[in-house]
């Protein structure tokens, strides 16, 4: 028997051990260098692009920077 299906506000609330920050990865350093990098939390992405006003628009560049210093990691 197949396994239900999780609806998205169970994977919305399903945090991992999510938010945590490690060193860049040997094979990412070449795009992004030394340093951190910080993976946030389902729950914490949907807050920031709801913060976002109705008609602006917010890059997924501007969210990693956001989660990046609230983490005071390198990059998100």
């Amino acid at each position: 028997m197949a396994k239900p299906r999780k609806s998205w506000r169970e994977k919305l609330h399903e945090s991992k051990g999510l938010p945590f920050v490690e060193p860049i990865p040997l094979k990412m350093t070449r795009t992004w260098g030394t340093g951190t990098i910080c993976v946030p939390a389902p729950l914490e992405i949907d807050e920031i692009m709801r913060s976002v006003p109705k008609g602006k628009l917010m890059t997924v560049n501007q969210i990693r920077e956001i989660v990046a210093r609230r983490h005071g990691a390198t990059i998100g």
